[in-house]
């Protein structure tokens, strides 16, 4: 799915230094750009202290809301060129570098820097940039700061309000489970009847004759039809939506069957089966951006 969602920095949480408070201070990154693509030392920019032109300054902003990010555009309308860092805040508040250079040079006109960043599997609402004015001996102007991002990452696919990825290769349980974690993911959880009819709907009409592992696990093969838990982020949370087929789930000690599929054959109804066999393919979910 391509990026659909722009946002603008809307909040200024900190920065190194500012030339003053008003036409060339930090706050002056907010919103759509007021200079671009004007060229030249133009109040409306974020512009750095004057005796302070000779090492690296930053500025951090947030923006509305969450995004998994596609690209970055920072507005650079004096001496570009200058931008070294950019990094990007996760869930544990830490800063993320996702575009990083050695040395800086100067750009003698106005542009729209769009580096290539490493890809995050976490949502963002916090940027931190920073340029280096050594390499101009002068100010380094910004005039805006925009995401460009989705509300899943790639290669995930926004199903009404959830985020997959249907793979259709045969793989066994143990096998999905880990690949869904290799991309930030875990094996999808169908919590409600709403999330299990919706993926329903979209298997039928996919068409694909094949099964899926979903992120169901038997933790209890002694008991009486197991103890279902669905496994998220290293957590368990116990099943308390049964959408099994007739006659399920049937695995025992004996022939244990602790892995959940949603079977092709019994109108992808919940079925119990081996974790360790290449079997079916597998559904991986990621927690939507909001």
């Amino acid at each position: 799915m391509q990026a659909s969602i722009h946002l603008w920095a809307s909040e200024v949480t900190k920065f190194s230094s500012q030339y003053n408070t008003g036409s060339y201070s930090a706050k002056q990154v907010l919103g759509t750009p007021n200079v671009y693509p004007r060229y030249g030392d133009i109040p409306g920019t974020w512009t750095q202290a004057r005796s302070q032109l000779d090492r690296v300054h930053f500025i951090e902003v947030k923006f509305p809301r969450k995004l998994f990010l596609s690209k970055v555009n920072i507005y650079e309308t004096y001496h570009g060129g200058a931008v070294v860092k950019i990094s990007a805040k996760n869930k544990e508040n830490q800063w993320v570098d996702i575009f990083n250079i050695t040395h800086a040079h100067v750009i003698r006109k106005s542009r729209k820097f769009s580096p290539q960043i490493k890809r995050t599997m976490f949502p963002v609402d916090e940027l931190r940039i920073e340029v280096d004015c050594s390499a101009s001996r002068s100010y380094v102007e910004i005039d805006a700061i925009e995401i460009v991002g989705d509300r899943c990452p790639s290669p995930f696919s926004q199903y009404q309000n959830f985020c997959y990825l249907i793979n259709n290769n045969i793989v066994s349980g143990d096998e999905a489970f880990a690949r869904c974690l290799q991309i930030g993911g875990y094996l999808a959880n169908f919590e409600t009847l709403e999330e299990t009819i919706l993926m329903k709907d979209t298997l039928f009409k996919m068409k694909t004759g094949i099964s899926y592992f979903v992120g169901g696990r038997n933790i209890n093969r002694r008991k009486p039809g197991g103890d279902w838990r669905w496994i998220k982020h290293g957590t368990m949370r116990k099943m308390r939506y049964f959408a099994f087929g007739g006659g399920q789930p049937d695995g025992t000690d004996r022939s244990p069957q602790d892995c959940l599929c949603v079977y092709v054959r019994d109108g992808y109804a919940f079925h119990d089966t081996f974790c360790g066999k290449k079997l079916v393919g597998y559904i991986c979910e990621i927690e939507m951006a909001y």
